[in-house]
C-alpha cells in the first residue's frame, strides 16, 4: 500500500495528560490545540518548559522485525496479548507495535518514545530489543533498531491509535539546526489535522556511518492515527508526500515513507 523510493542510508508521542496537546522544541512547551481552540496560532504561543536552548532528551526508539519462520502464531499472541498488557517501564512515554502494511521491509515494528537517554538504556536490551519485548527475543529475526533525539512533538498519546506512518529522510549535516528550527512551526500545524493522536519528529543520534562518512544527517517524522482514512485526508491521497510541509522537502534527501497497521489490545478470557 506505498510505493518506495530509493532508501536513504538511515532508513536502514508522547502520552500527554488526558485532554493536553503539546508541541515540544528544545525543551519548549505550548498547550498547541488548547490555543487554536481558543482562536490563537500555536506557532506563537509557548511556555518555558525548560530553559530556552537546552537539548530536548526525549527519545524514540524504532525497533523493525521479522518473525522467525514457524513461529508466527507465538508472536502474534505475544504482541496482542503480553505486549498490551505489559506494565509501562520507568520513563516510558508511549509505544506503538504493528505490521507493515507492504509486503516490502521487515514486517514489524516497534517504535518507543523515552523520557531521556538514562531511561531508554534501563528499557532496552541487547539488539535494541524493548524490554516488553523480551519474551519474544528467541523468535524475532532480522532486527534493525534505530534511536533519534526528538525535536519536536504534538500529541495526545497512544491510546486508540491504529495506523502509524513513518518517514525517513537525510538531510545535509549542516542543515541540522535550520531543520529543528522549521519542524517546530511544521509540527504544530498538524493539531488541525482530524484523527490525529502523536506526531514526533528527531534526529538520528545511533550513529550511522554511512549517512555520516556522506556529510548527513538521519531524521524521522513519526506520526499516529485513529483511521487509515483519516490519514487519507490529512495527505490528499498522496500517502508518500508531505503533510502541510511537515516533511521539510525542500531541504531533505530521496525519502521513504511506511506505513504500519498497530495491534489492538486483545486481553486473554477471564
Amino acid at each position: 500500500m506505498t510505493v518506495h523510493e530509493p532508501r536513504p542510508a538511515c532508513a536502514a508521542g508522547g502520552a500527554f495528560p488526558p485532554g493536553r496537546v503539546v508541541a515540544r522544541f528544545d525543551g519548549v512547551v505550548a498547550s498547541a490545540l488548547h490555543l487554536r481552540r481558543a482562536g490563537y496560532n500555536p506557532g506563537t504561543q509557548t511556555t518555558a518548559g525548560c530553559p530556552g536552548g537546552q537539548q530536548s532528551k526525549m527519545i524514540v526508539h524504532l525497533l523493525e522485525f521479522r518473525v522467525v519462520p514457524g513461529h508466527e502464531a507465538e508472536v502474534a499472541g505475544y504482541l496482542s496479548h503480553e505486549v498490551q498488557a505489559a506494565s509501562a517501564s520507568d520513563g516510558l512515554i508511549s509505544r506503538f507495535v504493528g505490521r507493515r502494511l507492504s509486503a516490502q521491509g521487515r514486517e514489524h515494528v516497534a517504535a518507543t518514545t523515552w523520557r531521556n537517554e538514562a531511561s531508554f538504556a534501563r528499557g532496552t536490551g541487547p539488539e535494541g530489543l524493548p524490554a516488553y519485548l523480551g519474551g519474544a527475543s528467541s523468535m524475532l529475526g532480522d532486527k534493525a533498531a534505530s534511536t533519534y533525539r526528538v525535536v519536536a512533538s504534538t500529541g495526545l498519546g497512544s491510546e486508540g491509535a491504529r495506523v502509524l506512518r513513518l518517514y525517513r529522510t537525510s538531510i545535509a549535516a549542516d542543515s541540522v539546526g535550520l531543520w529543528k528550527r522549521r519542524t517546530l512551526e511544521s509540527v504544530s500545524q498538524l493539531v488541525s489535522k482530524e484523527g490525529l493522536l502523536t506526531a514526533v519528529a528527531g534526529v538520528d543520534i545511533g550513529g550511522d556511518q554511512s549517512a555520516e562518512h556522506a556529510g548527513e544527517a538521519c531524521v524521522v517524522v513519526m506520526t499516529a492515527w485513529t483511521e487509515w482514512n483519516r490519514l487519507l485526508v490529512a495527505t490528499g491521497g498522496r500517502l508518500n508526500e508531505a503533510i502541510l510541509d511537515t516533511d521539510l522537502v525542500d531541504i531533505e534527501g530521496p525519502a521513504t515513507t511506511d506505513h504500519f497497521e498497530l495491534l489492538k489490545e486483545d486481553p486473554r478470557p477471564g
